[in-house]
C-alpha cells in the first residue's frame, strides 16, 4: 500500500494528539491529587513542630536534624519504588548531587526561617513566588524555552501570592516576622532556582543518550545527596540535640514521623510530575498547594481581608492556565 494521503496524515496525528492529551491531563491530575493531599497535610504538621514549646518553654531548633530524618523517609520509598517499577542504570550523577544539595538546602532555610520566627503564612507564601526563579533557573542552567502564557502565568501567581503575603501581614501587625528568616526565605528560593535549572538540564541530557528518567530514579538519588548532605551538618551538634529532643518528647517525636511519611509520599507525587512533565509544571502545582496551605492556615486563625481573598483569586488564573 502506498503512504497515506494528507488528510489521513492530518486525521492521524489528530487522533494521536487527543490520545496523548489525556493520558497527560491524567498523569498531571494523579501528580497534583498527591501534592495537594500529603503537602496540605505537610504543612500543618510542619507549622505544629516549630510552635512546640516544651513545659520549660523550650522550642525545637535542630533543622538539620529534622532534614535527615525527612532525607531518609524520601530516600527509602525512592528505593522500593525503583524496586518496584523498575530503574535506570548510568544517570549523570553530577546533576544529581547539584539537585540534591540544592533541595537540601532550600528545605533547611524554610525551616531555618520558621524556627527563626517567621510566621508559617508569610514563610509559605513566599516559597510561592519560586516559580519565577526556577524559569530562571531553567533558562541558563537547563536550556529551556518558554511561552509568553508561561510568562503571564508565572506573573499572575506571583501578584496574587505577593498580595496575600502583604495583607496578611498588614492584618497581624509584624507578629513573628523577623529579617532573619526572610533572609532565609530568600536563600531558598535561589537554592529552588539552580534545583529547577539542574533538573531541566538532567533531562536534557538524559534525552540526548535515549535514557529514561524514571519518578522514583530521581527521588532515591536526590534524596540520597540530601540525606548524605544534612547528615554532616547534623554531625556538628543539631544530631544529638534531635535525638535527645524526641526522646524527651514523645508526643512531638510522633509528628516528626508523620511529617516525613507525608513528605516521602508527597515527594513521590512530585518527582512523578518532574518525570512526566518538566520542573516549572511542577512549580506551579506546589504553589497552589502553598496557597492552600495558608488559606487553611488562614482559615484557622484570624481570617483574610478582602484584599486577601482578591490576591487568592489572581494567582488561581495563573494556576488555571497550566490545565489548559
Amino acid at each position: 500500500m502506498g503512504l497515506p494521503d494528507n488528510a489521513q496524515e492530518g486525521q492521524a496525528r489528530q487522533e494521536n494528539g487527543h490520545v496523548r492529551k489525556s493520558p497527560d491531563r491524567l498523569k498531571l491530575l494523579k501528580g497534583a491529587v498527591g501534592i495537594y493531599f500529603f503537602f496540605i497535610w505537610y504543612g500543618r504538621i510542619q507549622e505544629r513542630i516549630f510552635k512546640f514549646k516544651t513545659s520549660t518553654g523550650r522550642r525545637f531548633t535542630a533543622v538539620w536534624f529534622l532534614q535527615m530524618v525527612d532525607a531518609l523517609m524520601n530516600m527509602a520509598v525512592g528505593y522500593v519504588g525503583r524496586h518496584v517499577q523498575g530503574s535506570t542504570a548510568g544517570l549523570p550523577q553530577e546533576f544529581l548531587v547539584a539537585a540534591g544539595v540544592g533541595q537540601v538546602l532550600s528545605k533547611y532555610c524554610t525551616s531555618a526561617a520558621l524556627a527563626a520566627g517567621l510566621s508559617f503564612s508569610v514563610a509559605t507564601l513566599a516559597k510561592s513566588a519560586k516559580m519565577l526563579p526556577v524559569m530562571i533557573g531553567s533558562l541558563f542552567l537547563g536550556q529551556a524555552e518558554f511561552t509568553l502564557r508561561q510568562y503571564v502565568q508565572a506573573a499572575f501567581i506571583v501578584a496574587g501570592t505577593s498580595i496575600v503575603s502583604l495583607t496578611e501581614g498588614r492584618s497581624k501587625k509584624a507578629g513573628g516576622s523577623s529579617k532573619i528568616g526572610l533572609l532565609f526565605i530568600t536563600c531558598a528560593l535561589c537554592c529552588d532556582g539552580v534545583v529547577g535549572g539542574v533538573q531541566k538540564r538532567l533531562k536534557v541530557e538524559c534525552r540526548k543518550t535515549d535514557q529514561q528518567v524514571r519518578p522514583y530514579d530521581l527521588m532515591f538519588w536526590t534524596n540520597l545527596y540530601m540525606a548524605i548532605t544534612s547528615f554532616l551538618f547534623a554531625l556538628r551538634a543539631e544530631l544529638r540535640e534531635g535525638v535527645i529532643f524526641c526522646l524527651a518528647n514523645p508526643n512531638f517525636a510522633q509528628q516528626v514521623i508523620k511529617l516525613s511519611v507525608c513528605g516521602a509520599l508527597g515527594q513521590a507525587s512530585v518527582f512523578y510530575t518532574i518525570a512526566n512533565f518538566d520542573s516549572v509544571v511542577c512549580a506551579a502545582v506546589t504553589t497552589t498547594r502553598k496557597l492552600m496551605s495558608v488559606l487553611i492556615s488562614v482559615l484557622e486563625g484570624d481570617g483574610l481581608p478582602p484584599m486577601g481573598w482578591l490576591g487568592i483569586g489572581v494567582s488561581s488564573i495563573g494556576i488555571a492556565g497550566e490545565l489548559q
